[in-house]
């Protein structure tokens, strides 16, 4: 004989007709995703021509209705990095250099003049001496560390912003963003600070009167080598203007590489933390290296001329992660170190967990002619080191070998 079915008498009930209390279903609204999940779209759906006027009247918190505008997941990370910056507000771009543009063109216009520090990063000096231009905007490029020299400068009435880094590309000098925040003012002109290198873990720029911060995301924030973003950091402002020029100009940031940065900033202070401390032991070494080694450039070393500066300006005795050096002998020095190295690898980027190196002359600062690298005190020889954070054993062993051999 059949036996007759129970399934009906233990169907799960429907919950959305069978009358939980207000409450429970307030308590399951709250339930979300520990990790925020990638929206991976293009555009929201709208039930009405009515909601279209909300979305645009700024009736909808932080809603959303096409990329381009914005993505819940750069939404969240500009929150994170602006929260550790001490800043009101953050805005995500494609990639570092995007969101300086952002930065310098949501602000600018034709007419407007730029004071920059000389040894910045490459294809900053590009954008501003070489392509700006074009558009009537002028740069002039000063040693950030003489103020005098840098007031002198500035146009009258013409220069409105001021470019430094916190730690510059690839000579680490340490500018004295307190100082020039003061000039800025009486300038009446916006500081931007580069804080790639330092990281909000090694200084904090708006703390000490910086407008706006900046970073390549895609280095020690990023921390892995797989993402391409920028992030700018400021008042609510300033970041509305930014946010409204990356929405036109079209250059907002994917959803996967927001949330791989928003992930990566859970360990950010931990790396940051351990490859300042690996990179103030290879300097160390480096400098005690003098038969082979000419310079070591690290403002943690008591021999750097912003020694003093960084000991006062940076935070919980950290220096940061990058590290450069002059090798003895020229360029076939340079080339027969990079050769001979087997753990660290050779790569135009920075600010990952494994020790890379770089040759500022060969790549970030190629394009600059040689009188200009003599300048600002690039040589044949120098090797640039973003400092990883493997055992210390590992990269001075390795570092030892590579240089042994030139």
């Amino acid at each position: 004989m059949r036996r007759k079915s129970n399934r009906a008498k233990h169907k799960r009930p429907d919950i959305a007709t069978k009358g939980l209390s207000s409450e429970r279903m307030s308590r399951w609204r709250r339930i979300a995703p520990h990790s925020q999940p990638i929206f991976q779209t293009s555009v929201y759906n709208y039930p009405d021509l009515e909601t279209f006027d909300d979305y645009y009247n700024g009736m909808i918190p932080d809603g959303y209705i096409y990329s381009r505008y914005g993505l819940p997941n750069s939404t969240e990370l500009a929150r994170d990095v602006a929260k550790l910056e001490h800043g009101e507000a953050g805005v995500v771009c494609s990639s570092g250099m995007s969101a300086l543009l952002v930065a310098l063109l949501a602000n600018l216009k034709q007419g407007d003049h730029v004071v920059a520090s000389s040894d910045i990063y490459g294809g900053t000096m590009i954008l501003l001496s070489q392509e700006l231009p074009r558009f009537g905007i002028t740069s002039t490029f000063v040693d950030a560390g003489n103020l005098r020299e840098l007031e002198v400068a500035a146009k009258s009435g013409k220069t409105k912003m001021i470019v430094v880094e916190t730690i510059s590309n690839p000579t680490l000098k340490v500018c004295d963003i307190g100082k020039i925040a003061k000039i800025a003012v009486r300038l009446n002109a916006s500081l931007i600070v580069d804080n790639t290198f330092a990281t909000p873990f090694v200084a904090l720029p708006l703390e000490l009167g910086a407008d706006i911060v900046m970073h390549s995301g895609t280095k020690f924030l990023g921390g892995h080598h797989d993402l391409t973003l920028g992030v700018l950091c400021g008042t609510e402002d300033a970041m509305k203007r930014a946010g409204e020029f990356s929405t036109r100009a079209g250059t907002t940031a994917g959803p996967f590489d927001s949330w791989l940065a928003r992930r990566s900033i859970s360990t950010w202070k931990a790396r940051v933390e351990l490859s300042s401390k690996n990179a103030m032991r290879l300097a160390q070494f480096l400098e005690d290296q003098q038969e082979r080694v000419a310079k070591v450039y690290y403002s943690g070393l008591p021999s750097h001329p912003s020694h003093k500066l960084a000991r006062r300006m940076f935070l919980n005795g950290n220096f940061g992660g990058m590290i450069s050096f002059d090798l003895k002998g020229g360029l076939s020095s340079a080339s027969n170190f990079v050769k001979a190295l087997s753990h660290a690898n050779i790569a135009p980027s920075l600010g990952g967990v494994n020790t890379t190196i770089s040759h500022p002359g060969k790549t970030s600062h190629r394009h600059i002619t040689d009188e200009e690298k003599m300048k600002i005190g690039i040589t044949d020889a120098m090797i640039r080191v973003s400092v990883g954070i493997e055992d210390y054993e590992i990269i001075e062993e390795d570092f030892a070998k590579a240089l042994s051999a030139i």
